[in-house]
């Protein structure tokens, strides 16, 4: 993988884990609206902040793991039909 490749690979996997954390907890929805009002309190917080940061790595190392084992699955396929 040359270096622009890797830059690339690695923006995507920010991207997508973003993406992840934005979906499953920025998007909460809430049958009520004192839930929704808590919610939106503690989104303005720097606990939220800490807590986001720390999903988002927890999410792109995930994404990361996912990825790496979808390329050693791809490389022991290449072994086996013996094109390595």
């Amino acid at each position: 993988i040359t270096m622009s490749n890797q830059d690339w690979l690695k923006d995507s996997i920010k991207r997508e884990a973003q993406l992840k954390f934005s979906a499953r907890w920025e998007n909460a929805e809430f049958d009520s609206p004192e839930a929704r009002q808590a919610f939106q309190a503690i989104k303005n917080t720097d606990e939220w902040e800490a807590f986001k940061k720390v999903m988002i790595q927890a999410y792109e190392k995930a994404i990361t793991s996912n990825v790496l084992n979808q390329l050693q699955g791809i490389k022991n396929l290449i072994h086996e039909t013996g094109e390595e």
